[in-house]
């Protein structure tokens, strides 16, 4: 007789197991079904995306006095001088200023170059993606160029802008943009 109880025991736990697991997965299926019906939080009306994307204000406020932003079709870097000969729609910007390496151990400049090189990289990289501009601006708007020296008299000046992962970012700046050594078309942008 003490055979027999461990069997029924075992045969009734297996079927208490298996009554259970139907009972259990339906509710599952059910939410399942449900969560499906409800419409996804991404398919909820947003905003069309800028045409220049994190850099939205900036170019904008930019442009407030006149001038041209353009796409930066490609950078181009010099690793061993430490600048970027950027490339817009229209031709070549020119070449930005070189970076210098700051630091007072061989370590520290050593991280220095990695941090400039990752950065001319990403940026390399938004111009290839289409998210790089080069903005034509008045001189007047550009708070960063106000106080240069007095050798430049173009009222127009430069600057380069990518996007790197939602975040705006300026790549260099130009002090001085002639009008007259512009494409004739890039040139007549200026003024609309």
């Amino acid at each position: 007789m003490n055979a027999p109880l461990p069997v029924v025991l075992a045969a009734a736990l297996l079927s208490a197991a298996i009554a259970t697991m139907p009972a259990d997965a339906a509710p599952r299926k059910r939410n399942t079904r449900a969560l499906a019906a409800v419409p996804p939080a991404a398919s909820v009306t947003q905003p069309p995306a800028d045409r220049f994307l994190a850099c939205d204000v900036r170019v904008r406020d930019y442009l407030r006095e006149g001038g041209a932003a353009i796409r930066v079709t490609k950078i181009e870097v010099d690793d061993a001088r430490l600048q970027l000969n950027i490339h817009h729609e229209y031709g070549e910007a020119g070449k930005s200023s070189r970076k210098y390496l700051r630091g007072d151990t061989e370590e520290e400049m050593r991280k220095n170059l990695r941090g400039i090189l990752d950065e001319f990289a990403a940026a390399a990289k938004a111009a290839t993606a289409g998210r790089a501009w080069y903005v034509i601006a008045a001189r007047k708007v550009m708070p960063e160029l106000r106080d240069s020296s007095g050798e430049t008299t173009s009222p127009w000046t430069a600057i380069v802008l990518a996007d790197f992962e939602g975040k705006c970012r300026p790549i260099t700046f130009y002090q001085s943009v002639e009008r007259n050594k512009l494409d004739p078309e890039l040139s007549k942008k200026l003024d609309d």
